[in-house]
């Protein structure tokens, strides 16, 4: 939803409901979280934001 839009958000995942334009989050809120049980030893993240468009439309 565009009124929910966080300025300067980039995203590259075109296929997530919350993007816009092939590289703007749409989502009023993002929550990034760390995949490792350490995150202090980890540089890997993941979006939990992430909602699939509807593949079907």
């Amino acid at each position: 939803m565009e009124k929910d839009k966080i300025m300067g958000i980039r995203c590259d995942v075109e296929n997530c409901v919350h993007n816009q334009n092939g590289c703007e989050c749409t989502a009023g809120s993002i929550q990034v979280c760390s995949t490792c049980s350490d995150p202090n030893c980890c540089d890997e993240t993941v979006c939990r934001t992430f909602k699939a468009q509807d593949c079907c439309h």
